[in-house]
């Protein structure tokens, strides 16, 4: 069972989606908050395994909220749901400790799938706001890309996974099994020095390893 809190500022938007992720046997909403400081009360209370936040929440603001909890309570995973998803925004998410990123207009499909994913440890940068993210800010540290050597295949399956693909999809797409691709991101991973997809997304960012 996946617990979930959620902080939403509109009480009638959090009530949706608490009914809408009840139609799945494997979650359990555990409370909802309106402030940064509820949701951070909820996670120290009740432990959920994903804090869903918003950005604009009462008082304290979710990119804040995020990071307390972060810092205070990591066994909780925080998955942004906001319809704020300019790459600056995620930027921020990110560097706050944010496992995912989904923007409010995406169907219950993808948001159950990022749900599972940082509850699994993983990470999850929806499709739609990870190229203008890299876009925003791929430049920053062109001169890094020399630190890092990946060989041609690492850098085709890095790539993709910058556009969303999951394991499947890019094994697909590159006419390779999925152990293949996941060796190979299993090497970038070392070489990048992240634990996750969305780490290795915003290390590829910060590196310009990825046009």
């Amino acid at each position: 069972m996946i617990t979930i809190a959620i902080a939403e500022d509109h009480r009638v938007v959090a009530e949706a989606l608490a009914t809408m992720l009840s139609f799945s046997e494997d979650f359990d909403v555990l409370g909802l908050a309106d402030s940064g400081e509820g949701i951070i009360e909820i996670v120290a209370r009740d432990k959920p395994a994903v804090a869903l936040m918003d950005v604009s929440l009462v008082g304290m603001g979710g990119i804040e909220a995020t990071r307390h909890i972060f810092d205070r309570y990591p066994a909780t995973k925080v998955l942004i749901l906001t319809m704020h998803d300019d790459p600056e925004t995620v930027r921020d998410a990110i560097a706050a400790g944010a496992s995912g990123f989904v923007p409010k207009n995406v169907g219950r499909e993808d948001l159950t799938a990022a749900i599972r994913a940082v509850a699994a440890g993983g990470g999850f940068l929806h499709p739609s706001v990870t190229r203008p993210f890299l876009k925003a800010f791929g430049k920053m540290a062109e001169s890094a890309q020399d630190q890092v050597r990946l060989t041609e295949r690492e850098r085709d399956v890095l790539e993709q996974l910058a556009t969303g693909k999951s394991t499947k999809e890019i094994a697909k797409e590159l006419f390779v099994g999925e152990e293949t691709v996941k060796t190979h991101l299993s090497s970038v991973y070392q070489k990048l020095g992240v634990g996750d997809r969305v780490q290795a997304v915003a290390a590829a960012l910060r590196r310009g390893l990825v046009k």
